[in-house]
């Protein structure tokens, strides 16, 4: 009867922490291996050597793959960014710098991804420059509804930067991922 205790008493001091570790709908997280797309400027940023800005979006929809846990393997993305504060340039983007020199602040928006199983998840993000690394961005945020609310995403993204980059005004560029995207 004593052992019967001890064990039922482990069990129900345990369980605060297993609901606490699982938020509703969360399906325990996922990684996914592959992420790739296209961003689109609107309107589209002015050339390199230029001093105009826009305070503009972009939009960027791609997909991410090879993903493991939480019952998907795949997704549909879309992200839109909220306006721009501060003028943007092919300058700024490639520099990481606002027109003053000075570190631009992240990029703020909204990600949607729409999964293989037909659920969504929508995350409240946020695009930081990534150290030392001019291309890439670190892509974070609280999934906010849906499919693994209550956890947070985290992954880094590269653009590609091709020959003939922003010798006009850039409307759109690729990107590709980073080591892995998790939302755990």
């Amino acid at each position: 009867m004593r052992k019967s205790f001890v064990a039922i008493f482990a069990v129900a001091s345990l369980l605060p922490m297993v609901l606490v570790a699982s938020p509703a709908g969360a399906a325990g997280g996922t990684s996914c291996a592959t992420t790739s797309g296209v961003a689109t400027f609107n309107p589209p940023l002015p050339p390199l050597g230029s001093k105009a800005t826009v305070n503009g979006t972009f939009t960027a929809i791609g997909t991410v793959g090879k993903c493991v846990g939480g019952g998907v393997t795949t997704g549909h993305t879309k992200f839109v960014s909220d306006k721009g504060k501060t003028g943007s340039n092919c300058t700024t983007l490639i520099s990481g710098k606002d027109t003053t020199g000075k570190v631009s602040a992240p990029t703020t928006g909204t990600l949607t991804t729409t999964w293989n199983t037909g659920k969504t998840s929508t995350a409240k993000v946020t695009l930081a420059a990534v150290k030392g690394k001019a291309t890439q961005r670190l892509v974070s945020g609280p999934i906010t509804a849906g499919l693994f609310k209550g956890m947070k995403t985290s992954g880094v993204v590269t653009y590609a930067v091709p020959a003939t980059f922003c010798k006009t005004a850039l409307k759109s560029l690729t990107y590709s991922q980073v080591g892995a995207t998790v939302i755990k």
